[in-house]
């Protein structure tokens, strides 16, 4: 399985992009960059995108891909939590900011179908098997866990809270790639729904005890403005763990 960083971060800049990740290049996580970061061959290409929750930037990108992609004669199926596919259908793609591309081209052949993903009820979605988990955070929130046909497995966390180790006995990854928002001084602020790196360390110890040792870590969603000091603190908890704990880098591509 190869994973691919699209986007890493909360905040887009000239050098930083929302989060999005994209699995062997089909199967996407999260709509914050697919179109800013995909040639248009690369976007024709995804076969199905799993949204962790309705907020602007795990969502924004997906009018724009339907559009680009309005051509290619085929329908994708986009999986998300109820509230999401609400608020999607009312808001981001209701026909008045942008077309409703759940009845374009045509209501029997729409670019986008929107699909209720449920807690802890597996699918199979473009050839995977994806295991959608409720996570804490403001809105309601999925987290999913996706294994490829040679059993490899990925847990995406979206955004989220204390809490995460509830998941903990649903999942079994190869790689957890996890939120970590704010630096440590912070933690009021991320307590709203989010992570520092001393909050994920409370989360991430609770793992050995349910499911043995901890798989390598990928942090993402970071805030750029206080990148640096996360990253210095997630150094700490990488040694404190004994475990590999490695920031997203855009452009990042790992083997899973």
């Amino acid at each position: 399985m190869e994973l691919r960083v699209l986007g890493a971060h909360n905040q887009e800049t000239r050098t930083t992009r929302l989060v999005s990740l994209l699995v062997d290049g089909v199967l996407a996580l999260d709509a914050g960059a697919l179109t800013s970061t995909l040639t248009l061959p690369e976007q024709r290409r995804i076969e199905a995108l799993l949204l962790t929750h309705r907020h602007y930037d795990h969502v924004r990108d997906l009018p724009f891909l339907a559009l680009n992609t309005m051509d290619c004669g085929a329908t994708l199926p986009v999986h998300a939590p109820d509230d999401a596919i609400l608020h999607l259908q009312d808001r981001l793609m209701d026909g008045a900011l942008y077309p409703a591309f759940t009845r374009r081209p045509t209501p029997e052949a729409p670019r986008l179908r929107l699909r209720t993903a449920w807690p802890l009820v597996e699918e199979s979605v473009a050839g995977y098997r994806v295991l959608p988990v409720a996570v804490s955070h403001s809105v309601p929130a999925l987290g999913y866990q996706v294994e490829s046909p040679d059993g490899r497995r990925l847990f995406y966390s979206g955004d989220t809270t204390v809490g995460l180790s509830r998941v903990w006995s649903a999942v079994d990854p190869h790689l957890l790639a996890v939120e970590v928002t704010w630096p440590n001084r912070m933690e009021s602020q991320a307590l709203k729904g989010h992570l520092t790196p001393a909050l994920l360390r409370r989360e991430l110890e609770a793992y050995p005890a349910r499911k043995g040792a901890l798989p390598p870590v990928l942090a993402v969603h970071l805030n750029a403005e206080w990148e640096a000091e996360i990253r210095r603190e997630l150094a700490e908890v990488s040694a404190a763990l004994q475990t590999d704990i490695t920031p997203a880098e855009e452009g990042m591509v790992l083997e899973v």
